[in-house]
């Protein structure tokens, strides 16, 4: 019953916080809700004992991007002087694509057969602690999902650095 309650305060808490973040007019205060929600997700890592997902969610998420992003943030109102306003007249064009991209997950999500494909992935492991699992699965079942966010990963690092030459470029 602890369980129960403890899942639902910190689902509450993830929900609040993402419409917080996406709502945020300023930038650092959508980087602290981006915390609070990522560190939601790891107390429910925590309460479905992965705790080796929470540690790493804590670790990497919160330690280090989150606080990477505040950084980021303070040194370029620093460069840029005052700040910018975060409205955007693209409303209705995000809006569609939210749309279509929450539709797109919900069909896949409703679509595939998750009993089955965990099940049997997971059922075919022998007991091994957690950490065993997910490096198993991540390197045999969900290896080709591994690499596409890896590429994902490796493209919005070379978009990132095009950008920053860019300015580089422009500032000259």
């Amino acid at each position: 019953m602890v369980e129960l309650i403890l899942f639902y305060a910190f689902a509450a808490l993830i929900i609040f916080s993402a419409v917080l973040l996406v709502t945020a007019r300023n930038v650092f205060h959508g980087a602290l809700y981006l915390a609070s929600t990522l560190f939601g997700v790891a107390a429910i890592f925590a309460l479905s004992g992965s705790f080796f997902l929470a540690g790493i969610q804590v670790l990497i998420y919160i330690g280090a991007v989150v606080v990477l992003l505040i950084f980021v943030i303070n040194l370029t109102r620093q460069i840029a002087g005052s700040s910018a306003a975060q409205v955007n007249e693209a409303v209705v064009p995000a809006l569609i694509t939210s749309l279509l991209t929450i539709t797109l997950i919900v069909l896949a999500v409703l679509k595939t057969d998750w009993a089955t494909r965990i099940g049997k992935s997971v059922a075919q492991t022998e007991a091994m602690d957690n950490t065993a699992v997910i490096g198993t699965q991540l390197l045999t079942n969900f290896a080709i999902p591994f690499e596409v966010v890896s590429v994902l990963l490796l493209a919005a690092l070379i978009g990132a650095i095009a950008i920053v030459s860019r300015d580089k470029e422009a500032g000259k």
